[in-house]
């Protein structure tokens, strides 16, 4: 007989690539909105918008910053999921939600 914790890691196991993205994705849309940024889930990533953002864009000093964050297994990291900016640059281990918070606030320009 197996315990609870191990049949939902086994559920986990046994989850397709894009399901298991989607899940990280909707965690993290859920952790980002409550900070006050705006997100649309689109076919394979998370639209994620600061429209208060003091970041540098191409219509001036102050507008609006986005990007699009895939997840996905990363390759250097014993494929482990992690988040990804639309440049492919890696923004944080999934596990690592505060750290994921911390990066998407910093190159998208809100306050800390």
């Amino acid at each position: 007989m197996s315990s609870p914790g191990q049949d939902e890691r086994q559920q986990k196991d046994e989850r397709s690539p894009a399901v298991e993205s989607y899940v990280r994705l909707k965690m993290l849309g859920m952790h980002l909105k409550a900070h006050g940024f705006t997100i649309h889930q689109v076919a394979g990533g998370l639209v994620v918008r600061n429209t208060t953002s003091t970041a540098r864009t191409c219509c001036g000093a102050r507008g609006v910053a986005g990007d699009t964050i895939t997840c996905r297994p990363h390759d250097g990291d014993e494929g482990r999921y992690w988040y990804f900016t639309s440049w492919q640059q890696p923004i944080a281990e999934t596990e690592r939600i505060t750290d994921a918070l911390v990066m998407i606030k910093g190159y998208l320009g809100a306050p800390a």
